[in-house]
């Protein structure tokens, strides 16, 4: 009996010693995760606040430019430029002949500055071929894109808590979003105008031409650059003082490429442009003809020869790329171009950015 008994006494303190590291494993298990959850908040909130790698998108831009012309061959490309408001980099690649013939300035506001069409791309790297430098200059958009702003590990934290307290204790969706605002916002400088910004470019860039020994220059520039572009350029030409039908100042000669569909330009800006009747023009479109495009190509022709333009032509080239690679030294696109600024403005300028031995302007 009395072995009996310390049996059950055996079994009944084995069962209470199983139930209480049962019961204790369960509150461990249910105590572990709020102290992880509090001791994670805790550190991400006393993280400091991680530090941008560059102050702006140009910054980020240039920084991006000169790396990618890293290489020893295309190092000397690289021609910083500083304006009044900012400092930005454009390529300039000299001519490859023994007598420079002028220089081609190319002014495009591409949607990544580092990706340039390839029809723009291919005339940088290859008019040099033909003894013509080249100048890439990269101008603001119209439209720039906006890039989301990375999230620290801290702001997500700090996310995470606003949406549990605020499931917690439900608030209106707008003082939420005017406190979030309120929290998150600093201090942004004031913008400056586009049409300030393409002026200040445009004048840092022939100023650095002319330091390079380029006084015989041709602009090409895109539809959406165009009028403020120009604006700059067209203050400097005065009527040549030895022939009726040339010009003094920075520029001989006028590409103007019509790459944004999305913003065709109006009457009143056509007026603009083609408001120096000695100035050669080559009017390019790169699409198909279309209804739409055939009525662009007739505005553009009818304001031209308002303005009394002595020398217009329209150039229509299929879809874009018109050449298969921006190294390719031989294509239409290419030849079209060396055709035109050969033709219109080489040697008509002399190092004391005068006129005073010009050829006359073979006009139409």
């Amino acid at each position: 009996m009395l072995i009996r008994n310390r049996f059950l006494q055996y079994i009944a303190k084995s069962c209470i010693a199983i139930a209480w590291m049962y019961f204790s494993g369960e509150c461990l298990a249910q105590n572990t995760p709020a102290t992880n959850e509090s001791s994670a908040s805790s550190t991400a909130s006393s993280a400091p606040p991680e530090k941008l790698i560059y102050a702006n998108d140009l910054e980020r831009d240039n920084a991006l430019l000169a790396k990618a012309f890293t290489d020893i061959a295309k190092a000397d490309e690289l021609q910083p430029l500083e304006t009044p408001d900012e400092k930005i980099i454009s390529l300039y690649k000299a001519g490859e002949t023994r007598k420079s013939k002028g220089v081609l300035l190319i002014m495009h506001a591409p949607e990544v500055p580092q990706l340039w069409p390839a029809t723009l791309e291919n005339l940088r790297r290859n008019l040099p071929l033909y003894g013509w430098a080249t100048m890439a200059l990269p101008l603001p958009a119209k439209y720039p894109t906006l890039v989301p702003a990375r999230e620290s590990a801290s702001s997500i934290s700090t996310a995470a808590e606003s949406a549990s307290s605020a499931a917690a204790s439900p608030a209106p969706a707008e003082a939420a979003a005017s406190s979030s605002a309120a929290t998150s916002s600093e201090p942004s400088k004031p913008l400056i105008a586009r049409d300030k910004l393409i002026g200040e470019r445009v004048e840092a860039a022939v100023a650095q031409l002319n330091k390079l020994g380029q006084f015989n220059l041709v602009a090409l520039v895109d539809n959406s650059s165009a009028p403020d572009a120009l604006a700059t350029l067209y203050k400097k030409i005065n009527k040549s003082t030895t022939t009726a039908d040339t010009i003094d100042g920075p520029l001989q000669a006028l590409i103007l490429v019509n790459l944004q569909n999305q913003e065709p330009l109006t009457k009143e800006q056509l007026a603009a442009i083609f408001s120096v009747s000695d100035l050669p023009i080559m009017d390019v479109f790169f699409n198909p003809d279309s209804a739409e495009q055939t009525e662009l190509k007739r505005l553009h022709n009818a304001e031209a020869m308002r303005q009394n333009v002595k020398d217009y032509q329209q150039l229509i080239l299929p879809n874009q790329p018109p050449v298969v690679s921006v190294d390719e030294t031989q294509n239409f696109w290419l030849g079209k171009v060396h055709g035109f600024v050969a033709k219109k403005a080489e040697g008509n300028e002399l190092s004391n950015g005068k006129n005073s031995t010009s050829k006359n302007m073979d006009m139409k």
